[in-house]
Order: C-alpha cells, then structure tokens, then sequence
C-alpha cells in the first residue's frame, strides 16, 4: 500500500466518523425537538448505524461479493484450485463481472429481494430493545464469553444462511436443470449464472449485514447505555 493511498484511507475513515457523529447528534436533536417520541442517545446511534449499513452497507458487501464469487467460479473454471476450496476472500485481484442481459421478470425478483432485504434488517436490529432482547437471549443460554460467541455465530449467521440457502436452491432448481439439460444457448448460461452468483452473494451480504449490525447493537449496549 502506498503512502498515498493509506493517506486517503486515512482522511475517508475520518470524513466517515464526522458525518456518523453529526448525523447522530443531529437525530437526536430532531426527534427530541419536533417529535413526541423519547429517543435516548443509545438509540438514536443503533437506528442510524443499522439504517446506514442496510441501505449502504448492504449494497456495498453484495457488490464486492458478487464480484469475488464470479471471480471463483472463473478460478475453478481453469483449475486454479479445487472445488470447494476457494482462497480467502479479497486474497486475489478480481476482474469486473460479465455484463448480462436481465429478464424483467429477474430485475423484480432483484428489486423485491433488496426490499425484504433492507425492510427485514431494519425491523430486526434497529429499535434498541430488539438488540437488547436478542442479548438477553444469548446470555442466558450462555454459559460464558465463548459459548455466549458460539451461540451469537449460530443464530445471526448459521440460521439466517441456511433459511437464505433453503429460499434460493429450490428457486434456482428449474434453471439448473435447463442448464444441465442443454436448453439454454452460451447468452442464457451466462444470464442464468449470473442469477446464481448475484442470489447467493446477496445472501451472504444479507448475513454480513445483520452480524454487524447486531455487533453494533452489542457494543452500544456494552459500553454506552
């Protein structure tokens, strides 16, 4: 990394933390001021870090997700490595992915995925007692910081990828089997892969997402209220 660049890192994560401090010291201005609703300043920080990472945060990991899967199913194409067994991610340089042509029927399916997507990760994590319901289940069933951590992987991240992965394979069953059984021309493989890469990396962001918006939510309560 050059000096430059780590310079720029450096100004971008500072310009970042004063906006995230302004625009948290200006809601809770605002609600306390025009609205009847009593906002701790606990709260005010969760719902605007959540509402940042599910309407940023959340396109940001799907596109470089996106871009790093095809980059593995390019990989394992030329036998760079086995199946199965990708490097770890960012690890290589990617190219861009394929430009494919979307079926309107996918563009509403992408379109109705962001929605539940963005509306599921909002309602969950951003109102404070949520986060403080969900560590309050964890501790309890914990019976210290290990098992507290153990517990928190398997609810915020191995359950909702499994539920994600039980949606996706059955929806994408039919074009595999199009695949397989040659009716689909090279344009249509390629559309069809691409339905595959963006499906299960949007997933995998989804899951990204709520793991940190639940670790903000856990680090507020721990150090702040």
């Amino acid at each position: 990394m050059t000096l430059l660049r780590a310079l720029a890192i450096i100004a971008l994560s500072i310009g970042v933390t004063a906006v995230i401090l302004l625009g948290w010291i200006g809601l809770i201005f605002v609600v306390d001021t025009y609205t009847p609703v009593a906002m701790t300043a606990e709260a005010a920080l969760n719902l605007m870090l959540v509402v940042l990472l599910a309407l940023i945060g959340l396109p940001i990991f799907h596109t470089a997700l996106y871009r790093w899967f095809w980059h593995v199913r390019r990989r394992t194409a030329q036998g760079a490595f086995p199946v199965g067994q990708p490097p770890a991610f960012g690890s290589e340089q990617t190219a861009p992915p394929p430009r494919t042509v979307k079926t309107t029927g996918q563009r509403c399916l992408y379109a109705l995925v962001y929605v539940v997507g963005v509306a599921s990760l909002i309602t969950a994590y951003a109102p404070l007692g949520h986060q403080e319901a969900l560590n309050a289940f964890l501790a309890r069933f914990s019976a210290g910081r290990a098992s507290f951590t153990s517990l928190a992987q398997l609810v915020i991240i191995f359950l909702p990828m499994a539920a994600s992965f039980a949606i996706i394979v059955p929806l994408l069953e039919r074009d595999r089997r199009r695949m397989a059984a040659g009716l689909a021309d090279e344009v249509e493989v390629l559309r069809l892969q691409a339905k595959q890469e963006w499906l299960f990396s949007f997933a995998t962001a989804f899951v990204m997402a709520g793991f940190t918006a639940f670790l903000a939510g856990h680090m507020i309560l721990q150090f702040l209220a």
